[in-house]
């Protein structure tokens, strides 16, 4: 049910009902299981099925389906039984479903509670877990089905995305729990107990549901000025680099489509602050390759255009900074001159496609190409590079300059004539998917994310949206705008609060010119604390089983004890009859 609520060719932008609901079924199973191998099975079934039917798209990810859809769905299984074996730890501490009953109602506790705020935990850390790493994949995600439930989402500046799934998770095992006492055939006791816990724990989770829905509604509806406008021609020319041999073509179709918005923006009297095309158009190795790009394409070479709009661009393409074997995939940034200024290396690298574990081992590299084709790849960033540009004021109002003591009359002059400066951050493809990599930008300076992306080669609409749904929440977490360029879909740009800007058709040659805004940098909780609650939750868990041994060990003792307790009592009892009889 979950890979129908995340994004697909039916619902493109996933649906929030399926997603609350996902996880009941799996709930219902864990509820009834006997073993840690039940949980096991159950959530590798789980968690590889819903790889395997929302990311079914990674099997157009060049020749490398074997490995980034194969074992990445062996690998999501794997972790996701793994993690599964944690949902049976409340069971284990009471010896088993069938010792439940039993052992709660002597020690006066209500199971119910316990094991819906147990299920949420752990399916919330198993989230956290798959989305952490160089194996990282935060796609399959319960997150991802609640984009056009905006309101909620809001809370993602505070929890990040893991609060939005934890609280799924715990209505989806609420829903659950509910099934269980309906159909249930207990003793009334037994009943009145379960009952209690559960209308505890559906009172709670009513209180924090809104308390999310008022936060999102002041958040959601909040007026918000940018004191920024960048104005920009963010480029989507739909050439798929993998199937062309030349960028030739890529470059002097990204050119015609630049040409034709600069024209446009000619003649309603606007300036253009930033040029952007997406990610990996350009094949050639920076800076070296600076002479051949003076040259090429023949028809128009791309350093004479640049210069010839006097604007700068960024573009994406390839960085070697150094002789070696080392490059990188890179955002690289043109000055108004054409001259080559510097590239941010993307940081975080697809695994087994962009990334090869141990590649600059010889043998490792050789068996891989070897075996499947695929050589050591790109190096993966170590640095936070930021871009620093002029821009514009909004409705390109100067602010009144007040106040100024000026030793010359052309020197107030000159402040007039002045643009401001924004710094921003360009994370690349797959980067803003991650928090981890975001979070820093902003962090260290960058007033909004502009993102280059390549998805064209995965052809199929639900790719382009999920990977777009997954990266929204980097505006809500750090309260920034998130703009992204892309070769085919989904270009978009979006304010602090996730409303759409300006957004592009998928798989269509297409530019658009829009004003970026840049609005005031805030810390939020999420971007002073980070991924605080999974973090919160994995310890939970580690403290609870740890502890369960112990409880499990008392609990035995306990139960030996009053078993040779009520044994004694009966010799006791039968010496007295006997005493009697005698």
């Amino acid at each position: 049910m979950l890979s129908l609520g995340i994004p697909n060719e039916i619902y493109l932008f996933g649906s929030p009902v399926l997603g609350f609901l996902a996880l009941v079924p799996l709930y219902l199973v864990f509820a009834n299981s006997k073993s840690y191998k039940d949980t096991f099975i159950f959530m590798a079934l789980h968690t590889g099925l819903t790889h395997l039917m929302s990311s079914y798209w990674l099997a157009y990810f060049k020749d490398f389906a074997a490995l980034t859809l194969g074992a990445s769905a062996i690998g999501t299984a794997v972790v996701g039984g793994i993690c599964g074996l944690f949902f049976y730890i409340p069971f284990y501490i009471t010896g088993g479903p069938e010792n439940r009953k039993s052992y709660f109602i002597e020690n006066k506790i209500s199971f119910t509670s316990l094991k819906i705020l147990w299920f949420a935990l752990c399916y919330v850390t198993y989230e956290w877990v798959k989305s952490t790493g160089f194996l990282a994949y935060p796609w399959g995600t319960l997150y991802q089905t609640t984009y056009h439930f905006k309101i909620f989402t809001q809370i993602a500046d505070i929890t990040g995305v893991y609060g939005i799934s934890f609280l799924m998770a715990y209505f989806s095992a609420l829903v659950g729990e509910g099934f269980l006492l309906y159909f249930s055939r207990t003793t009334e006791e037994s009943k009145r107990r379960s009952f209690f816990g559960f209308s505890c724990t559906a009172i709670t989770l009513a209180a924090l549901f809104c308390a999310s829905f008022l936060y999102g509604i002041v958040q959601y509806t909040k007026t918000r000025l940018p004191e920024k406008i960048v104005n920009t021609i963010m480029v989507q020319q739909n050439a798929d680099p993998w199937t062309l041999s030349s960028d030739d073509s890529t470059i002097l179709a990204s050119e015609r489509l630049t040409q034709e918005k600069l024209e446009e923006a000619k003649s309603a009297g606007t300036s253009v602050d930033l040029i952007v095309w997406s990610e990996g158009c350009l094949k050639y190795r920076f800076p070296r390759s600076a002479s051949h790009y003076s040259y090429y394409p023949t028809e128009k070479p791309l350093i004479p255009f640049i210069k010839e709009t006097g604007i700068p661009f960024l573009l994406g393409g390839s960085y070697a900074p150094e002789y070696g074997t080392k490059h990188f995939n890179g955002a690289l940034l043109f000055d108004s001159e054409g001259n080559f200024r510097g590239a941010y290396p993307k940081n975080h690298l697809v695994p087994l496609a962009e990334a090869v574990p141990f590649s600059d081992i010889k043998v490792v590299a050789e068996f891989f190409k070897k075996a499947i084709g695929i050589s050591a790849g790109w190096s993966a960033g170590d640095k936070y590079t930021m871009f620093c540009i002029p821009c514009s004021f909004p409705d390109e109002k100067i602010p009144e300059i007040s106040n100024v003591i000026s030793l010359k009359e052309s020197y107030s002059d000159s402040i007039k004539e002045k643009k401001p400066f924004v710094t921003f951050s360009a994370p690349i493809c797959y980067d803003d998917a991650f928090p981890d990599v975001c979070r820093p930008l902003v962090k260290y300076g960058s007033e909004f994310f502009m993102n280059i992306t390549d998805d064209s080669w995965s052809k199929k609409k639900s790719a382009e949206y999920q990977h777009f749904v997954i990266s929204y929440f980097r505006a809500i977490e750090q309260r920034t705008t998130l703009a992204r360029s892309t070769n085919a879909g989904y270009s978009v740009v979006i304010n602090p609060a996730g409303k759409i800007v300006m957004d592009m058709p998928l798989f269509k040659e297409h530019a658009e010119f829009v004003q970026i805004p840049v609005y005031k940098k805030q810390t939020t909780i999420y971007q002073r604390f980070g991924n605080w609650l999974p973090v919160l939750a994995f310890l939970t868990i580690i403290f609870s089983m740890c502890k369960s041994y112990v409880t499990k060990d008392k609990s035995l003792i306990v139960k030996s004890e009053r078993k040779l307790f009520k044994k004694t009592k009966k010799i006791k009892k039968s010496d007295k009859i006997y005493s009697k009889g005698k």
